[in-house]
């Protein structure tokens, strides 16, 4: 004997829908209404009038609540799907407007087939399997990313158990074809609404959860990182150095510092202007990033001025990485048309803990090593 009438669970997807809407709202003043919050929002709002128009069939005409009722739902989950996937950058608006194409052509097809006369389970059907194909993207889109998080894993998980619900509830509807009874009195038809409501309850608790988490990752990389290149800012990298210069020592391994500066770079500003000055700071941590490996930081030491902390790295070592970031820069200044072709001038200072063991000494040295530098005649390496 079931528990609850399928009209009842049905009601409660409505005024789920409904409830989630206010409560995007409501988060939403309170964090900032961003364009992916405002997605969400109407993405939530066609779902609810979807689920109030296909409610409220008989009260308004069948066939208007079959169509209308199931073309919103499609286009608001489409949408919904759309930001869960993008949930850490906005998608632009031309994607947006092929993920909705999509949609629409999903609603188009659906109203086509009803007023071909296609049972009710063949519709069924369809809606549950375009349901479940959403749940599949949603979850690939979470799980699949480089920067996946734990939330985001167990959140895809979710959506692959409400994809395989859907699934089963798209079966079952084939199986009974025009015998299927969406708001009969029975078990089955229970739990697949039941699966539709948790739907409802899981992405969007899910998507607040995760717009959290990526409201608190940029403020954590707000507070670490340079806000124009991207790299590590001065306070992080010192913070960072000082526990690998610690590792070091205790494995007696060497570790040089490269202090590294771009060449006559306030004539660029003045030349050129800072817009493209703060182009050429981006371009130049960027090929050097490209560059280094895993294990080196790499922090804006100030201005036009840069730092890299290279643990397991002799005096040879150095040169041959200082050159490799030279030949980069060249080639990628030539390349570019956007900046002018600039140069950079290292220093660098190498040591093995057993002789020196004091972080802000290592840097005074490669910093002497970058004044020489700047003495000799800028676009060089000098070593201390």
């Amino acid at each position: 004997m079931p528990i609850l009438d399928t009209y009842t669970i049905y009601f409660l997807i409505f005024m789920g829908n409904l409830i989630m809407c206010l409560m995007l709202i409501i988060f939403a003043k309170t964090t900032g209404f961003e364009v992916l919050m405002r997605y969400y929002t109407y993405a939530k709002l066609l779902q609810t009038s979807g689920a109030g128009v296909l409610l409220f069939r008989g009260i308004v005409p069948v066939d208007f609540s079959v169509i209308v009722g199931n073309g919103l739902v499609f286009l608001g989950i489409a949408l919904e799907v759309c930001c869960i996937v993008h949930i850490d950058r906005v998608p632009l608006k031309s994607v947006v407007k092929r993920w909705l194409q999509v949609a629409a052509g999903l609603a188009v097809g659906f109203a086509l087939l009803y007023l071909a006369g296609a049972n009710i389970g063949i519709r069924a059907f369809i809606s549950a399997m375009s349901i479940a194909v959403y749940s599949l993207v949603a979850a690939a889109g979470l799980f699949f990313r480089s920067n996946s998080t734990n939330l985001r894993r167990v959140v895809a998980l979710f959506f692959l158990i409400l994809a395989a619900c859907q699934v089963v509830r798209a079966l079952y509807a084939f199986s009974l074809g025009p015998n299927h009874a969406p708001f009969s009195l029975s078990l089955s038809q229970m739990f697949a609404f039941i699966s539709i409501y948790l739907h409802m309850l899981i992405s969007t608790m899910s998507f607040l959860l995760m717009s959290r988490e990526v409201i608190d990752i940029r403020l954590q990389e707000a507070a670490t990182k340079d806000f124009l290149t991207g790299i590590y800012n001065r306070a992080q990298f010192m913070q960072m150095s000082e526990k690998l210069l610690s590792l070091m020592i205790r494995q007696q391994r060497p570790v040089t510092v490269f202090m590294i500066d771009c060449d006559n770079f306030k004539a660029i500003n003045d030349t050129y202007g800072h817009a493209v000055g703060d182009s050429v700071l981006v371009n130049f941590s960027q090929d050097t990033q490209a560059i280094l490996r895993k294990e080196d930081l790499f922090g804006r030491y100030g201005g036009e001025e840069f730092i890299i902390f290279a643990p397991n790295t002799t005096d040879s070592d150095a040169l041959i990485m200082g050159q490799k970031i030279q030949s980069a820069i060249l080639l990628s200044a030539a390349g570019d048309l956007t900046i002018p072709k600039y140069t950079i001038s290292i220093g660098t200072a190498t040591m093995i803990p057993e002789t020196l063991a004091d972080m802000e000494k290592l840097i005074k040295r490669a910093d002497q090593a970058l004044l020489q530098a700047k003495r000799n005649g800028r676009n060089q390496i000098v070593q201390f």
